[in-house]
């Protein structure tokens, strides 16, 4: 008896997708902001993620495949460099150096969906607040 070749399965297909990778997708903790939530394949949106981060001009190091540790330098660091990093009106971001980790998990009960965590690790809570606003806009998950 000979085998008959037929197109994946979708459940064969998701597997595949899986052991790509999205299984070490970390587990969604804390609030939710509904606007960081996506049903697109993990892949993409961080393909996405860090074209904007790259756009603002921060330093990405890719710590795993869903997780960035991102510095942008201080307004006073940078103007000796004169690169293109984006800073904020004075009155809504002091532009003092952040780090901060953006990170794509999934949210636990509902297949195939995820949120992009933007968490401070330093610095000032506005120049973060300017920063996570700006990621959060220009990312547009939710669309």
């Amino acid at each position: 008896m000979t085998a008959t070749l037929s197109s994946p399965s979708l459940l064969q297909r998701k597997a595949s997708f899986l052991n790509g990778g999205a299984e070490y997708l970390g587990i969604h903790r804390g609030a939710i902001d509904t606007t960081t939530i996506t049903t697109k394949p993990p892949p993409i949106v961080m393909e996405g993620v860090r074209k904007v981060l790259l756009e603002l001009g921060l330093q990405v190091q890719e710590e795993s495949r869903y997780n960035y540790r991102c510095i942008r330098a201080s307004r006073k660091a940078e103007s000796d460099d004169s690169g293109s990093v984006v800073y904020g009106p004075p009155t809504e971001d002091p532009g003092d150096e952040v780090r901060l980790s953006v990170e794509l998990t999934r949210l636990e009960g509902l297949n195939d969906t995820y949120s992009l965590d933007i968490r401070r690790l330093r610095g000032n809570l506005r120049s973060y607040k300017f920063l996570y606003e700006t990621i959060r806009d220009k990312t547009a998950l939710s669309r």
